[in-house]
């Protein structure tokens, strides 16, 4: 009698959770970030633990985002270069810091003064 009653509950809940699966909703599409372009100067930064990405991108009035750039700009990029970069803003988790807002860079272009 005990077993007969468990097989039953258990064979209800695979049955429930079955059924479940297949009519639930596909998870909509997040849709992709729109590119962004900014204008700005470029600063090294340096962070006990490492928990960045080395560079920050100053722009506007007061405002500073880290950037992930591409790998060639690592041959001409300095400390204080005004730059033009266009890509998407997203965030990159530390594992002290958490999830840091950080602007992804896919094309990168000095700025002559």
């Amino acid at each position: 009698m005990k077993h007969s009653l468990l097989a039953t509950l258990l064979f209800s809940c695979m049955h429930s959770a079955t059924l479940w699966a297949q009519t639930a909703a596909p998870a909509p599409k997040a849709a992709a970030p729109a590119e962004v372009q900014l204008m700005g100067t470029l600063e090294q930064r340096v962070a006990i633990g490492g928990e960045t990405t080395g560079w920050v991108l100053r722009y506007g009035e007061k405002q500073r985002v880290q950037v992930l750039l591409p790998v060639e700009a690592f041959a001409w990029i300095r400390d204080g270069v005004v730059v033009s970069v266009s890509g998407v803003h997203g965030t990159k988790h530390y594992p002290e810091r958490g999830d840091v807002a950080v602007f992804i860079v896919k094309k990168i272009s000095q700025v002559v003064q």
